[in-house]
Formats: structure tokens, C-alpha cells, sequence
């Protein structure tokens, strides 16, 4: 049995020098990333001071320092391994990005434990995790470097994309479409709605711009890559951003002192001395409305921006407290306004009692226009006053009906009239139309007769102008025949009574000619008459000398009817 374990013991001696001779050799094929950290591997090994100073390296993590602390309370070589190997794989499992910092620090001060006096089989399970580990970190330092180049090569494109589009500024600004600013419903910036308009679709774009660098210096800051590359990237940037902040900078303070230029000619032309001119009240609430909706959308400067907002909330004020005078203004205004309201109610109480009692229409329309002539003396507010002339109608509403029944009672009469006008025209009309048509076997006298008297019937009714027309055609179709046949019985006269005829006709129109001078001198004696310059003598003289005339006129009537009646028997 002796024999046995000390063959054992050699045996677990040799297997224990071979597997510090592979510990060696793997040391030395360590690739060159890690080189920088196996160095003071002896500082660990030595006393406690060297692995404060471990500790305390920058760019390690609070982990790193809680594991130091465990580590150095640690008494047994296995334990510090197996603590270093738990703190490694916490490390790779890291949550987001491995902290490689630690992992390869932990790895720099687990390496030398491996030469400790320890069983070799535990040395060969340790060193296996040690093994497996160190491999997991190389390769996942590999993918994160892969991941990092593509990285890399996005933000190159993205860079240079950004670059093409300040190269060719102008170009890209006149293909930006963007919402037009609505100032036409602004009267203070309608007249300059084209330059708001194009300095605001200038800022979006730079400010599009803008975000796309800041997105990107982020971005590349977040990325894990090389410092090197990172500054170069980084600086790409800032030659973009200064092309384009300083111009957005500089464009934000002018569009912000235009705005702010607009907004005191605003207040200055319609808020003087606690009054306001050129625009009603309601027109300028929605003025002040609408800059302060233009603030919010342009791009200010939190100076412009401020300074409007409290001009024109100060204007909004003003207008919220001059409400509030007019407020108490019309309060009392509405106080006058009932008692007046009182007083015309009792006139138009007692006009409608008049009109329950049967008041006639004329008189009820004369007593309304009184009422609303005193109402017109009293000061009344809109409804009162159509209160008012509501009740008035109300009020009137009986007499009206009753016009309106005798209205339509005389419409009905003068329908039935009219019907029976009608009626009447049209049998006349049928008789008139008769007589034409019998007008050949009727003697002249008979037609004479007939047609007077049927002119005589049409006197006596109101005739249309197109009823007339049509009535006198018929009765000059009438007189036309009658004529004829006294042509033709003219024709059919002997010689002498011919000649009797025109002898008759020739003293007829002396008669008239007679009779014509005897007017006439009548009217000479009647203005010499009518003259204030005569005596009585001269005045009684006239009147004698009408008064012959007058008589005179009346033998020549005479002597004329009878000379006609003559010429018509021949005729006839």
C-alpha cells in the first residue's frame, strides 16, 4: 500500500509538471490582444498590494472591484479560480455589450493560479472552463468587431449621403415641398406670407438636416468601434454641423426679429391708450389667436417666442377686461331697458283690449304706428324691441283676420262681378257677330239702329284694352258695312235728289262754320267778362250781348240737327 501511494503521488507530481508545461505554452500562444493585459502578472501573484493596484486600474467596473474583494479573502488557490471563473462568465454574460475590460483582467490574474499546488484533476476541470471561456470571448470579440465594421460602413454611407445633400443645398431646397404656413387668415402677415413661407421651409430642412447629424453623433458615440475611426467620424460631423447650425442659427434669429417686428405693429396699431382702432373685438380675438398659433408652428427663438406670448396675452387681457366694463355697462343698460320694456307693455295692453272690443283696421293700424313711434323715443335693446313688436302683431292679429274675411268677401263679389261682366261681353259680342253676319239682308237704318244700340249696351261695361280692340274691330267691320250700303244707295239717288243733297250738305257746313264763329265770340264776351276792370254798365252789357249770342247758338244746333235728319232720309 505504501508503495501504491507513493507511486501515486509521483505520478500526480508528473501529470501536474505537464499540465504547467501546457499552461506555459498556451501563454505564450496567446493572441496579441491580450498581451497588454498579462502584464504584473507577478504583482498579482506577490503580496496584497499588488492586486489593490489591479483593482483600482481605470475602465473597471464596480464588479470587478466587489470580485477583488472576494478574491482577496479567498485563501485557497482552487477558490480564487473558481471565483475568477464565475467573475469571467459574468462578464460575457453582461447584458448588451460583454465587459471585455474585466473579462481580460480577470483572465490576466486567474492564468498564474494555474501554477498553485493544486489536485490535477481539479486543475484539468478548472483549466477546461478556463480553455472554454477564453475561446467564447474570442469569438464573440470577433462578431462584435464584425458588427462593428458593418456599423461602420452605414455610418460612412450615411455621412456621405448627408455631405452630397449640403454640396447640392440649393437644389435639394427647391425640391422641399412642405404645408404652406395659413396666413391668410392673419391681417397682420398676409402681406408677407411669401417670405414666412420660404424662411420656413428653409428651417425645416435645416432642422431635418440637423436631427440627421445629431442622430448620427449619436449614434456613432453609442457604437463600439476604434477611437481612431470614432474621431475621424466624429469630426466628418462637425464639418456638416457647420455648415449647417450656424446658417439655422442665423436664420431662426431673423425670422424671430420679423415676428416679433409684425406683432408690435400689430399692438401698435390696434392697442392705443386702453383703446382699440381698425378692427372690432371679435376680428381681433381671433387675430391674437392666430399669431399666437403662427408662434407655435414657426421656429423662434425661445427669446421671440416669450416675448410675443406675453405681448399678445397682455392685448388679450386688455380685451378680456374691457369686456368686463361693457359687461357692467350693458348690466345697466338692461335695467333701463326693462322699465321701458314696462312701459310701452302698458300701451300695447290697453291697444289690445281696443282690438278684442272690435276696433276697425284703419284705427288699429294708426294707433300701432303710435306705438312704435314711442317706442322709437324710448332706449330699447334688439329684444325687447321685437318683443315688443311681437305683441304688437299679436294684438293686431284680430282686426286683420276680420280685414282679411272682408277682403276675401270682396274678392268673391268682384269674381261673381266679373264673371257676370264677362258673361254679359261675350252675348253682346255673339249679337255684334250676328248682326255682321246678317248684315246683308238688313236696311241701313235697321243696322244704323242695331249698332247703336248695342254701342250704347257696351257704354255701360268696363272693357280690358285687348277686349276693347277686339270689340272695336267688330264694331268698324259693322260701320263698314253700313257705309257700303249708303254708297250704294247714294249710287241708286235720282239727279234732283242729288242735287238737293249736296245743296243740303253745302248750307250743313255753313251752319257749322256759323256756329263755329258764334263759339268763338262767345268766348271773346266771356273773358272780356271775366276782366276786374269793367264798371256795372259796361259789365251788364257783356252779359246781355252772351246772352243773344247764346240763343243765336242755339237756332244754328237747330238748324244743323234738322239739316242732318234731312241728308239722312235722302241717304237712307
Amino acid at each position: 500500500m505504501g508503495k501504491e501511494n507513493e507511486m501515486s503521488e509521483k505520478s500526480e507530481d508528473i501529470h501536474s509538471d505537464e499540465s504547467m508545461n501546457e499552461v506555459n505554452e498556451r501563454e505564450v500562444s496567446t493572441p496579441e490582444e491580450e498581451t497588454p493585459e498579462k502584464k504584473d502578472v507577478d504583482s498579482v501573484e506577490g503580496s496584497g498590494k499588488g492586486k489593490e493596484h489591479v483593482g483600482d486600474r481605470q475602465g473597471l467596473s464596480s464588479l470587478f472591484s466587489d470580485f477583488m474583494h472576494r478574491f482577496q479573502e479567498e485563501t485557497t488557490a482552487e477558490g480564487k479560480i473558481r471565483l475568477s471563473i464565475e467573475f469571467m462568465r459574468t462578464a460575457l454574460a453582461n447584458s448588451g455589450t460583454p465587459r471585455f475590460k474585466d473579462f481580460w483582467e480577470g483572465r490576466r490574474i486567474c492564468l498564474p493560479l494555474f501554477k498553485e499546488n493544486i489536485s490535477p484533476k481539479m486543475r484539468s476541470q478548472l483549466w477546461s472552463a478556463y480553455i472554454e471561456l477564453s475561446t467564447e470571448a474570442k469569438r464573440l470579440k470577433e462578431i462584435l468587431d464584425e458588427q462593428s465594421a458593418f456599423a461602420i460602413e452605414q455610418m460612412e454611407l450615411a455621412i456621405q449621403a448627408l455631405e452630397r445633400d449640403l454640396e447640392h443645398y440649393e437644389l435639394l431646397l427647391s425640391q422641399t415641398k412642405v404645408e404652406s404656413l395659413s396666413l391668410v387668415d392673419s391681417i397682420s402677415l398676409s402681406s408677407k406670407a411669401e417670405s414666412y413661407n420660404t424662411m420656413h421651409t428653409e428651417l425645416l430642412l435645416l432642422g431635418t438636416l440637423a436631427s440627421r447629424i445629431n442622430a448620427m453623433r449619436k449614434e456613432v458615440v453609442k457604437t463600439e468601434m476604434r477611437i481612431r475611426i470614432k474621431n475621424k467620424l466624429l469630426e466628418r460631423l462637425s464639418l456638416c454641423g457647420d455648415k449647417v447650425f450656424p446658417k439655422r442659427k442665423e436664420l431662426i434669429k431673423k425670422v424671430s426679429n420679423e415676428f416679433i417686428d409684425d406683432v408690435d405693429k400689430f399692438i401698435l396699431s390696434h392697442f392705443q391708450d386702453e383703446e382699440f382702432h381698425g378692427m372690432p373685438l371679435y376680428a381681433l380675438r381671433e387675430e391674437i389667436k392666430q399669431l399666437q398659433s403662427i408662434a407655435k408652428v414657426l421656429s423662434l427663438n425661445t427669446h421671440a417666442f416669450t416675448e410675443t406670448r406675453l405681448k399678445l396675452s397682455g392685448c388679450w387681457d386688455k380685451i378680456k377686461n374691457w369686456e368686463k366694463v361693457r359687461k357692467k355697462e350693458t348690466l345697466q343698460k338692461r335695467q333701463v331697458f326693462k322699465q321701458n320694456f314696462d312701459i310701452a307693455m302698458e300701451k300695447i295692453k290697453h291697444f289690445a283690449e281696443n282690438c278684442l272690443n272690435g276696433m276697425p283696421i284703419e284705427e288699429c293700424n294708426r294707433q300701432s304706428a303710435e306705438i312704435l313711434d314711442f317706442m322709437r323715443t324710448l332706449e330699447l335693446g334688439h329684444d325687447e324691441v321685437r318683443a315688443l313688436k311681437d305683441e304688437v302683431f299679436k294684438a293686431k292679429r284680430g282686426p286683420l283676420d276680420r280685414a282679411k274675411e272682408a277682403e276675401v268677401e270682396r274678392q268673391k263679389k268682384e269674381n261673381e262681378a266679373e264673371v257676370l261682366r264677362r258673361e254679359k261681353i261675350n252675348a253682346l259680342k255673339e249679337e255684334l257677330n250676328a248682326t255682321l253676319a246678317n248684315a246683308q239682308s238688313i236696311d241701313v237704318e235697321m243696322l244704323s239702329a242695331k249698332r247703336q244700340e248695342i254701342l250704347d249696351a257696351f257704354e255701360g261695361i268696363a272693357l280690358a284694352k285687348a277686349e276693347k280692340q277686339i270689340v272695336d274691330r267688330l264694331f268698324k267691320q259693322l260701320k263698314d258695312e253700313i257705309d257700303d250700303k249708303k254708297e250704294k244707295a247714294l249710287l241708286m239717288l235720282s239727279d234732283d235728289d242729288l242735287k238737293a243733297l249736296e245743296q243740303l250738305k253745302g248750307v250743313l257746313e255753313e251752319r257749322k262754320r256759323r256756329r263755329q264763329e258764334i263759339k268763338s265770340q262767345l268766348e271773346l264776351y266771356r273773358k272780356s267778362l271775366g276782366g276786374s276792370g269793367l264798371d256795372f254798365e259796361k259789365a251788364m252789357l257783356y252779359r246781355d250781348m252772351i246772352e243773344a249770342e247764346k240763343a243765336t247758338l242755339e237756332k244754328v244746333n237747330a238748324s244743323i240737327n234738322e239739316i242732318e235728319e234731312k241728308i239722312d232720309e235722302i241717304e237712307s
